[in-house]
């Protein structure tokens, strides 16, 4: 079972900014989880894993976002916090 998690600090601050761009905290958390069960992320050397998330402005203008996960695990069950975000064009 996989549970995402993203701080209420990092979701009034970061997302709260992006979701003119059309970022939510649903598309996040459904995009880590997604990419999550298919083993596509790097590994950081601080222990975080990097997702990055391509999507699109509402203006047509391409983006990316840089998303840094800590993950926990127990037992079966594991946990990913977001701990970072960085959106910019491409």
């Amino acid at each position: 079972m996989i549970i995402v998690r993203i701080p209420k600090r990092l979701a009034r601050r970061w997302v709260a900014k992006h979701e003119r761009d059309g970022l939510d905290e649903y598309k996040i958390a459904l995009f880590i989880r997604v990419q999550y069960e298919l083993s596509n992320y790097e590994q950081t050397e601080e222990g975080l894993l990097l997702f990055t998330l391509r999507f699109q402005k509402r203006g047509g203008r391409p983006m990316r976002a840089l998303l840094w996960v800590r993950e926990r695990k127990l037992n079966e069950l594991v946990e990913l916090v977001l701990v970072r975000g960085h959106a910019e064009p491409l």
